[in-house]
């Protein structure tokens, strides 16, 4: 279901080892849905994280607000399966857009 206001983020785990997982990622607003897969873990590098190239229909990236909410999620995962060693098979938020 497309938000009315705000944002929602939904990582559905893929692929998976004891030290790195990918997830499927998919960002949306009240105007724009946007997809793409995030390696976490020892796969993704010294970051420990990197998001894939975006798709969407309308072009572009998600919001910053929208992608940093979903890389603490994301790094949230990671402590979670670094201490019971276990991935989260599915992780759900919604956020309220900024006010500036």
């Amino acid at each position: 279901m497309t938000p009315k206001n705000g944002g929602k983020i939904e990582l559905k785990l893929g692929s998976s080892t004891p030290e790195s997982a990918e997830y499927e990622a998919h960002l949306q607003t009240a105007t724009a849905s946007f997809r793409t897969r995030v390696q976490v873990g020892a796969s993704a590098g010294p970051k420990a994280l990197e998001f894939g190239a975006w798709a969407s229909p309308v072009g572009g990236e998600p919001p910053e607000w929208l992608t940093a909410d979903a890389r603490a999620a994301l790094k949230a995962a990671l402590r979670t399966s670094q201490s019971s060693g276990r991935w989260p098979r599915r992780i759900a938020r919604w956020r309220p857009e900024p006010v500036d």
